[in-house]
């Protein structure tokens, strides 16, 4: 068995292919060379029918001369591969048929009207088009016949990919160490914001503002718990023309409260009478039919969701809300609610941003693991395919790899 490193394969296996596709360059060298003469042949008689072109009446001179130009300007276009290879004659297999379509194309519109004289220069040209469409056929037999050499030279590239996966290790070095500085920076501003909200939580009243904002989420909680049942009959009711007539007020109440139900109520005055009112015109609805709920049991509980709040079920919540609401207005212009919303932000934004490096460094993790495992994989494939094609068991010794760098990405 072989042991190679990845330097060394390259080299083995470039040897290796050249001694196997001998036959295919030797036969396939040939094709190159009347290719190539053809075009050189044709380029050359484009420009003889361009300078003979001169003679001509006017409309012959542009129509000759545009022939001309255009057939040199097609094989200049030509790609003519240097290196021959089975992959570069497949691909110059597909430039012939590809010339060929070109320059007759160019010749079904301009040859009929072409000077008499340039008849000799077109024959010419169909005898060099006739020579390149029969190396055409020649090139699609010799490919027939080598094509086992198509799965040979795909290993270079495989051999190549391997090459790029197991010296990427300064990449990712690099990466890691960038990522690393951001997240200690990261690390060091996230503790100094919460050291100094958690300072000033403790040395002011902040605390009684924070109380407002977890009783004002416990009314918001039982608002919605209290309008749920009526959440699905509102809806239907906007977006069905039942019939029955109700204000803007009413209408927009329906929509506000089952978006922000606290909001909402402490807007409205005492009893909350836009509210109701809008549900009085959903209740009409309800009972003369023209808002049809699954079934009875759903437009009965309706019903009696509807004289609950009529008759006073909000109040206590409409109460706390406005009481809560007054405190806030109090406080909103104080200085401690305006340095605990700097605090707790310049604390939320240090908290998104340790975050976000901290991911970062486990994608990275998470993309060496899987850099790893195409190594793996490649390396396998490879040494199955030289054992395969060349009959040799050959062993890649990668080297160091990107493993000792997982280490790194941990948190």
């Amino acid at each position: 068995m072989t042991a190679l490193t990845v330097a060394e394969l390259k080299k083995w296996y470039a040897k290796k292919l050249a001694d196997k596709s001998k036959e295919f360059v030797k036969k396939a060298d040939r094709s190159y060379k009347v290719v190539d003469r053809a075009l050189k042949d044709i380029q050359l008689t484009a420009r003889d029918l361009k300078e003979a072109s001169e003679g001509d009446d006017s409309e012959s001179v542009g129509i000759s001369t545009r022939f001309a130009l255009k057939v040199d300007e097609i094989v200049r276009d030509f790609d003519m591969r240097k290196e021959i290879s089975y992959d570069n004659t497949e691909v110059m297999q597909d430039e012939i048929q590809h010339f060929i379509q070109e320059l007759w194309g160019a010749g079904a519109r301009w040859i009929g009207r072409m000077d008499k004289k340039h008849k000799s220069t077109i024959k010419q040209l169909d005898g060099y088009m006739r020579d390149l469409a029969q190396e055409m056929k020649n090139i699609g037999k010799l490919l027939y016949e080598f094509s086992w050499l198509k799965d040979l030279e795909r290993i270079a590239g495989r051999i190549g990919a391997l090459e790029e996966l197991a010296f990427s290790r300064e990449v990712y070095e690099d990466k890691i160490r960038q990522i690393r500085q951001k997240l200690d920076q990261a690390k060091v501003e996230h503790d100094l914001a919460s050291a100094e909200l958690t300072r000033f939580k403790e040395t002011s009243n902040v605390s009684e503002i924070l109380n407002l904002d977890d009783e004002a989420e416990r009314v918001q909680s039982v608002l919605r718990m209290k309008l749920n049942t009526l959440k699905k009959p509102v809806k239907k009711f906007l977006q069905h023309d039942t019939g029955v007539r109700i204000s803007p007020e009413g209408q927009k109440a329906l929509a506000e409260y089952f978006e922000d139900p606290l909001k909402a109520i402490v807007r409205e005055p005492d009893g909350y009478p836009a509210l109701i009112e809008g549900l009085d015109a959903m209740r009409e609805a309800i009972e003369n039919g023209s808002l049809s709920l699954k079934d009875r049991r759903l437009e009965r509980r309706a019903i009696e969701e509807i004289d609950a709040i009529k008759q006073g079920a909000l109040k206590e919540f409409q109460e706390k809300g406005k009481a809560i609401d007054q405190k806030r207005s109090a406080y909103a212009g104080s200085e401690v609610y305006a340095m605990s919303a700097k605090l707790q932000a310049k604390f939320d934004e240090a908290r998104k941003n340790l975050e976000y490096h901290t991911n970062d460094l486990l994608r990275t993790g998470d993309e060496i693991k899987r850099q790893l495992e195409k190594v793996a994989e490649f390396k396998s494939r490879i040494e199955t395919d030289l054992q395969q094609s060349f009959g040799e068991s050959v062993t890649i010794e990668v080297g160091v790899t990107l493993e000792p760098l997982l280490e790194k990405c941990t948190v």
